[in-house]
C-alpha cells in the first residue's frame, strides 16, 4: 500500500504541475453535439467499464485500478452505485460488510459509511483527473436490478426516489468529475416516473452534473425518453449482428445505431456506452472488435467510447484482465482524435467521401468515414486490410496528404503527398489487422 501510496501521490504531482487534461465539470458544447470542459476543450469520453467497484474492491484496490486506467489513457470510469439489487440471491454488500441502506431496500436509510467509501473513490478519481459514470440504481436486463414490478424503486414509489435523488444531489454536488447514469441494461417501462423523479431530484442540489440513461441493447437513451429536460446526453448500447445473447435478436452494428442517433433532432450528445466487451462473447470478444466499435463510435457522430472487459465484475482475478490488447489499443484511440479538431467531424453516410471498397454494410466488417465539416481533413477506419476508394474532389483547396496509422501500436507511417485530385484507391501496408487512414489538407 505504501508504494501505492506513492505512486499516487506522483501521478497526481504530475497532474497538478501539468494542468489536467480537463477542467471538470463537463458542460454541453454550444453546438449540442458536443462535451467539453471549463476551459471549452472539447471532451473524447475514453471510458472503462468496473460497474462492481464499490462492491468488490477495497480502498486500496480501488486506487491501484484507478491509478493502472488513468496510465493508460482512460479518462472515464462507469460504476454502479448500488451494485444489484438481487444477483444470484445475493444482495448488495462492499467489502467492508456495509450495505447502501441500513433497512433493507428503503432508499430513505441511506447507510452513511457506505457512502463515505463511495465519495472516498470520487475524491481519489477527481485528483487523479478521472470523470466517474456513476448508475445509482441499476435497471437490470434480467430481474437482478432495483427497477420492474415489485422491486425496490416501485416501493419506494415516486416521492421516495426523488428523495434519494435529493440525497445524491446534496452528498455529490462538489464534485466536479460526477457524471450520473440512470437505468442500466433496460427501458424504464413502468419505472419511467421513478427514474424521472431520481434525476430532478439530482439535478434540484446538482444541476451541473450531466444526466444519461442506459437502456436495453438496441436502444439508446433518446429512444425511450423523448423531450425530457434532464436528460443531458444520450447513449447507444448494441452488440453487433448476429449476437444471439440479447432479448433483441436484432442487434445492429455500431455504426448503424451512431448514425440513426446523429441524425434525431433535437441535437444532443451521444456516447456509446456499452457494446461487446473484450474477453467475453466467445471469439467476439477480441482486440479489433473493440477497437471497431470505439472507432465507428466516433466517425459516427459520437463523443466516445465506453470499453469493457471481465474487470466489469471486480472479481478477484481483476488484475488478470487489465492489461488486454483491446485495453491497452484504446490509449492509441484517444491520442490519435485528440491530435485532431475530431470535433469537426461529419459521418460521412451516403458514401460521398469514400465511394467505394467500404464492404458490406450491417455486416461486421465495414469500414466508415467521417469528414471535417470544412474539408480540411477525414478519417476512415478499416476493420481489415480493404482498399478504400475516396473522392479527393471534396476537400478543401491546399496540397493534400495521406497518413496511415496502426491503431494497436500507435504508429504513424509517412505522409503520402497527393499530386491529383478526383478519385483515388487507398490499400493499407502489409499486416493483417485494421488500419486507420488519414487525409489532410496542408
Amino acid at each position: 500500500m505504501k508504494m501505492l501510496t506513492l505512486v499516487f501521490l506522483f501521478v497526481c504531482g504530475i497532474a497538478s504541475a501539468q494542468q489536467k487534461e480537463y477542467a471538470f465539470p463537463l458542460a454541453i458544447a454550444k453546438d449540442n453535439r458536443h462535451l467539453v470542459d471549463q476551459r471549452g476543450k472539447y471532451f473524447l469520453y475514453n471510458g472503462d467499464t468496473a460497474w462492481m467497484l464499490f462492491l468488490k474492491l477495497t480502498r486500496e484496490e480501488a486506487l491501484e485500478y484507478l491509478v493502472k486506467r488513468k496510465a493508460q489513457g482512460f479518462n472515464v470510469i462507469q460504476i454502479i452505485l448500488t451494485g444489484f439489487a438481487d444477483f444470484n440471491k445475493e444482495t448488495p454488500i462492499n467489502r467492508y460488510g456495509q450495505r447502501p441502506f441500513l433497512k433493507g431496500n428503503d432508499f430513505n436509510t441511506t447507510n452513511p459509511a457506505y457512502f463515505e467509501y463511495v465519495e472516498w473513490v470520487v475524491k481519489r478519481a477527481d485528483s487523479l483527473g478521472l470523470a466517474l459514470s456513476i448508475a445509482p440504481l441499476w435497471a437490470g436486463c434480467c430481474s437482478e436490478g432495483w427497477a420492474g414490478k415489485d422491486k425496490a424503486m416501485a416501493a419506494n414509489k415516486p416521492e421516495g426516489n426523488f428523495k434519494f435523488g435529493e440525497f445524491l444531489g446534496k452528498r455529490f454536488a462538489k464534485y466536479k468529475n460526477m457524471l450520473w447514469i440512470l437505468g442500466g441494461d433496460n427501458d424504464p417501462h413502468t419505472d419511467k416516473n421513478n427514474y424521472r423523479q431520481l434525476a430532478l431530484g439530482i439535478k434540484k442540489y446538482a444541476p451541473r452534473q450531466l444526466i444519461t440513461y442506459h437502456a436495453s441493447s438496441s436502444h439508446s437513451s433518446t429512444d425511450v425518453w423523448e423531450g425530457e429536460p434532464w436528460l443531458d446526453f444520450s447513449m447507444v448500447y448494441t452488440y453487433f449482428r448476429g449476437f444471439n445473447k440479447a432479448w433483441n435478436p436484432n442487434q445492429p452494428d455500431v455504426y448503424e445505431v451512431a448514425w440513426k442517433e446523429y441524425a434525431k433532432r433535437p441535437l444532443k450528445p451521444f456516447i456509446l456506452g456499452e457494446s461487446t466487451y473484450e474477453g467475453e462473447h466467445d471469439s467476439w470478444g477480441s482486440a479489433v472488435q473493440a477497437r471497431k466499435q470505439a472507432y465507428w463510435a466516433v466517425l459516427g457522430g459520437g463523443v466516445g467510447n465506453a470499453y469493457g472487459s471481465p474487470v466489469w465484475k471486480c472479481e478477484a482475478n481483476w488484475r488478470d484482465y487489465m492489461d488486454l490488447p483491446g485495453a491497452v489499443s484504446l490509449r492509441q484511440f484517444h491520442r490519435f482524435f485528440s491530435a485532431l479538431k475530431w470535433e469537426k467531424l461529419v459521418p460521412d453516410t451516403n458514401k460521398h467521401i469514400a465511394v467505394s471498397g467500404n464492404g458490406d454494410f450491417a455486416s461486421n466488417n465495414y469500414s466508415t468515414t467521417a469528414i471535417a465539416n470544412d474539408g480540411s481533413f477525414s478519417v476512415s477506419y478499416l476493420p481489415s486490410p480493404i482498399t478504400l476508394e475516396i473522392d479527393l474532389g471534396k476537400y478543401m483547396r491546399g496540397s493534400l496528404v495521406a497518413t496511415w496509422f496502426n491503431p494497436i501500436s500507435g504508429l504513424k507511417g509517412k505522409a503520402e503527398k497527393i499530386d491529383k485530385r478526383g478519385l483515388k484507391m487507398f490499400s493499407p501496408p502489409a499486416g493483417q489487422h485494421d488500419w486507420v487512414l488519414l487525409v489532410q489538407v496542408r
